[in-house]
């Protein structure tokens, strides 16, 4: 449940705010494969955890 609330809020506050996976790769420079396995919570990385918490105002918190 909680993988798939972090997912759905990352894909959602992206498209928001008009960033792709693409772009999201490029800028952080990863793989397009490897931002998927991030946001799908199957693997983990300190960068994209601030992006997302800096950039797309993700709080882990609001979801227990």
């Amino acid at each position: 449940m909680f993988l798939k609330k972090r997912r759905y809020s990352i894909k959602g506050a992206m498209l928001a705010k008009r960033i792709t996976q693409k772009k999201l790769a490029q800028k952080l420079g990863f793989s397009f494969a490897y931002i998927s396995r991030l946001i799908n919570g199957t693997r983990y990385n300190r960068t994209f955890e601030q992006y997302i918490a800096s950039e797309l105002n993700i709080d882990y918190r609001r979801f227990h």
